[in-house]
């Protein structure tokens, strides 16, 4: 069984940070408690989390208030696409680990559990992003993902 094949789409991120800038993610909605800028930290830091237990290193659970940052805006395009590339390597790296899985490892099933848990986690906050940035008007409405998400 090709373990891999199995999460083949689940860390497709829809181009959410495909040309975002820094007005777009700084952006919030009236009830939103959480910029698209602070939801990208969050996943940065509580994936490099995971990618550690992925790797056999010893870690320490991390405590989710900690994974947020406070500050809303990002006011530095350089940051901004720095952490984007980070998380984008990241996810590559799940991949990698993703690939090195077989069923008859020892701790195969923890490993699946941790994947789960960041497919879900991933989906969860790409969701947020999407209908903030859909609800400020820079995201594909549904009936336009189909060409959006085909195009270069």
């Amino acid at each position: 069984m090709n373990i891999e094949s199995l999460f083949s789409h689940s860390f497709d991120t829809f181009k959410v940070f495909n040309k975002l800038d820094i007005q777009q993610a700084s952006l919030t909605n009236n009830n939103s408690p959480k910029s698209v800028w602070q939801i990208l930290n969050h996943l940065i830091i509580w994936q490099d989390n995971q990618l550690n237990r992925l790797g056999d290193i010893t870690t320490e659970d991390i405590n989710e208030i900690d994974t947020w940052d406070a500050n809303k805006n990002i006011t530095d395009q350089s940051i901004l696409t720095d952490n984007i590339a980070k998380f984008e390597k990241q996810i590559e790296n799940v991949k990698v680990e993703l690939g090195k899985m077989t069923m008859d490892q020892k701790d195969i099933e923890q490993k699946l559990k941790i994947v789960q848990d960041l497919t879900v986690h991933l989906s969860f906050h790409l969701g947020e992003i999407v209908l903030i940035m859909r609800q400020n008007g820079h995201y594909p409405m549904p009936s336009e993902m189909q060409s959006f998400l085909t195009a270069e």
